[in-house]
């Protein structure tokens, strides 16, 4: 992509940088109301415990009540290839309902657009969630040195069942989608928090390296304190994935006062959505802007993992 203004031509990527770019330039903030949008593809769009419809619903949903806002309606645009069968488009619907419901919200308004086939691997969803400030806003500019940083469940369930199931290697039959919307976990602890971000394309590393550069402190993460499922390690290896580079979606990335750790964690564990939390690292008054990760060998940064990184997850 490249845009130009004035005499200079700038040449942008397609880079996870993007979406903070353009979200910058066309949404500024307005108080009191706050909206989140977001458009969602699956591959595959329908799978073993979930859908695009609910995938589209919790992700509206957990990026709105992640910045500590109320989730209160949604808008859909729905974007249906011609000639899916009409059973799963009933699949979408019910699913889309249920999801909703368990989130908390109204479906507002729904919008479709048929396109030839062949021209959207069947289904897209555009959602948009609109909301109320429910308390302070929570953003990397109040994280703090000696902030712990919390992940409320295991990471990369949702990338190894679809990688399971496209490549036909059976994990996903172990390995469920972690998609849930978590509005009510957070609304339970958010005033326990500084920052919260869902863990969703780029992984856990991601959104770790987001928040570490926008606060410019430094973060320090135990490895071998990351909750992860044994299948989905597997499973995620077999594409040469790493757990911290995998997609969730239904998992946040919390950073806690210290001394308000043991309360948040006795909540999140007293939850179904937030059962296996863990605290992974901490907060440092390094000035870097940059993430550490500390193994048995000592501590490194790091690059995403060597192998392509599986597409179209969320």
């Amino acid at each position: 992509m490249t845009y130009t203004r004035d005499r200079y031509t700038t040449q942008v990527g397609f880079g996870p940088d993007v979406r903070e770019l353009i979200t910058r330039a066309l949404a500024p903030q307005e108080p009191g109301l706050v909206v989140r949008t977001g458009t969602y593809v699956v591959d595959p769009p329908f799978f073993g415990n979930g859908d695009i419809g609910r995938v589209a619903v919790c992700g509206a949903v957990n990026d709105l009540a992640a910045t500590g806002a109320d989730p209160r309606h949604l808008v859909l645009g729905i974007v249906l290839e011609a000639g899916l069968p009409l059973d799963l488009v009933h699949r979408l619907t019910a699913s889309v309902r249920e999801a909703a419901a368990e989130a908390g919200v109204t479906v507002a308004a729904v919008d479709t657009q048929v396109v030839r086939a062949g021209e959207a691997d069947r289904v897209y969803v555009t959602a948009t969630a609109f909301g109320e400030r429910g308390g302070p806003a929570l953003g990397p500019d109040r994280v703090s040195p000696g902030d712990r940083v919390v992940v409320t469940g295991p990471l990369g369930d949702h990338a190894a069942h679809l990688v399971s199931l496209r490549d036909g290697l059976g994990y996903e039959h172990h390995v469920p989608s972690d998609c849930a919307p978590l509005a009510g976990l957070l609304r339970e602890i958010r005033a326990g928090l500084h920052h919260a971000r869902p863990v969703g394309a780029g992984g856990l590393a991601e959104v770790l390296r987001l928040s570490a550069a926008a606060r410019g402190l430094t973060l320090r993460v135990d490895e071998t304190a990351l909750p992860v499922r044994p299948g989905a390690r597997v499973a995620l290896a077999t594409r040469g994935l790493a757990p911290l580079d995998a997609a969730c979606a239904g998992c946040l990335c919390l950073f806690v006062p210290p001394e308000r750790t043991d309360t948040v964690l006795a909540a999140l564990r007293a939850h179904p959505g937030g059962r296996h939390a863990a605290v992974v690292g901490e907060v440092t008054a390094d000035p870097l802007g940059d993430v550490e990760y500390v193994t048995q060998d000592g501590p490194h940064t790091r690059t995403p993992s060597a192998g392509p990184l599986p597409e179209r997850l969320l």
